[in-house]
């Protein structure tokens, strides 16, 4: 009769328990770069190569690429090189476009993670970018408060953005069906920008062809403003 040696016994039992172990407290799967893609692309703030400045379709497709979970948009691989050569330095380029772009439609008045008031005690905010998103903070301390849950504070942000823009949203009827908007509707962000929609099926919809429903939203007539209501 053949008997196993207790580190053998051990082995097996650990191979067991790893059998069991609960599936959920495994790290989550990092994001693909199509997925880093897909998000970031409709809040991308340039229309020029980072490296060249060139058109980003001067030489055809743009090339897109994802350097450390961010989006990189090129006007031809032949670029990568030199991107790589000072990622550091171009970042910044891209950080500083999106600021730019996005400082004066930003929803919030105070910190994202602090909820203390911009501009406050604290001093002048702190301008940091979430891949192609800002976020502004109260101070730099913050921003590691922020990287433990980016997704609960760029849900608050989201939803600022839409509970700020759906003041002014220019139609009644969703941008895929035409069909009228019953009830709450569905609020969907393309970047910044909120899109809605009749029924949870048109977002998707939406985004097969964005560039297609956007031009129909921008020809829509401006909202008119509320009338004050009479005592």
């Amino acid at each position: 009769m053949k008997f196993l040696s207790v580190s053998a016994i051990v082995l097996a039992l650990s191979s067991v328990a790893l059998a069991f172990q609960d599936k959920s407290a495994a790290p989550a799967a990092a994001p693909t770069d199509e997925k880093v893609i897909a998000e970031q692309l409709p809040s991308y703030p340039l229309t020029t190569c980072l490296i060249s400045h060139e058109s980003l379709d001067s030489n055809g497709k743009p090339f897109d690429f994802v350097h450390e979970g961010r989006l990189v948009r090129l006007c031809c691989k032949s670029c990568v090189k030199e991107f790589k050569a000072k990622p550091a330095e171009t970042l910044k380029a891209l950080d500083e476009a999106v600021v730019k772009a996005q400082q004066a439609s930003y929803p919030l008045k105070t910190c994202a993670v602090s909820g203390e008031e911009l501009g406050g005690s604290m001093g002048e905010p702190v301008d940091f970018v979430y891949g192609t998103r800002l976020v502004r903070m109260c101070c730099k301390n913050c921003i590691k408060g922020f990287q433990k849950e980016p997704a609960k504070y760029m849900a608050s942000i989201d939803a600022a953005l839409i509970a700020e823009q759906v003041k002014s949203y220019p139609l009644d009827t969703c941008l895929v069906s035409g069909k009228k908007i019953e009830g709450a509707g569905v609020d969907h962000l393309y970047g910044t920008r909120l899109t809605r929609f009749c029924c949870e099926k048109c977002p998707a919809a939406f985004d097969k062809e964005p560039a297609k429903y956007l031009a129909l939203l921008d020809k829509a007539p401006a909202a008119k403003p509320a009338e004050p209501k009479k005592n």
